[in-house]
């Protein structure tokens, strides 16, 4: 991330190209610090004897993601455990879509879904989310006032986001080109490019236009 030699993650495959492990290292996104990187997450991913990946976990169990599947082997449902949050994801098929929600007690305080193309590359990204409002008070010590901001988690505030992709593909049906086009936090908005860039054996170089990505490939025997 950053640049070539700005290490972000390291992913582990299988001889049959299944994920079995990855890395994460702390980014950043100053120069001065990049070279103090510590392990943030180590994941670990179990497939089941149809080859179906079944469940991801952090190396200390904190986290994890587990994945079903319909009788026709298409995944329908996934959960993912961050922290003290849960995420719960729907899969529905033609055209492919997934939505995720979480749950306060009853509420619903996530709620997005994903469009695709090609049943991979997201073309849109839209939904809702609530958040503690921001308050301020001011407390007097000593004769002197201070102003305390705090996040009233009692009074929530909804936050729409609506992003749209449109996906550029090459005659070998690469991805070449991203357009996102992103209203996020009602009004606010952003708009950027990505290029995709490919080795001769096909695969993904580098993804640039933001914050920049590279990926490099070791092979063993």
């Amino acid at each position: 991330m950053n640049s070539p030699k700005d290490l972000s993650e390291i992913i582990e495959f299988d001889r049959t190209g299944k994920r079995i492990r990855s890395t994460k290292y702390s980014a950043s996104y100053n120069r001065k610090t990049r070279k103090r990187k510590w392990i943030e997450k180590i994941n670990l991913f179990d497939y089941n004897k149809k080859n179906q990946l079944v469940k991801i976990t952090d190396s200390i169990g904190r986290d994890s993601i587990i994945f079903k599947y319909e009788s026709s082997e298409k995944l329908t449902f996934s959960r993912k455990n961050l922290g003290n949050f849960v995420y719960e994801t729907s899969y529905s098929y033609q055209p492919y879509e997934s939505t995720t929600t979480r749950k306060n007690d009853s509420i619903i305080v996530y709620h997005k879904t994903k469009e695709y193309d090609n049943d991979f590359y997201v073309k849109r990204f839209y939904g809702y989310y609530f958040e503690p409002k921001l308050k301020k008070m001011v407390d007097t010590i000593n004769g002197i006032s201070n102003t305390i901001s705090y996040k009233d988690y009692k009074d929530l505030e909804k936050f729409n986001d609506d992003n749209t992709i449109t996906n550029s593909f090459n005659e070998k049906d690469q991805l070449i080109k991203s357009d996102i086009y992103s209203k996020f936090m009602n009004d606010r908005i952003n708009q950027y490019q990505l290029i995709y860039k490919y080795y001769d054996n096909g695969l993904l170089k580098s993804i640039r236009g933001y914050v920049p990505r590279y990926f490099e490939y070791e092979f063993w025997e």
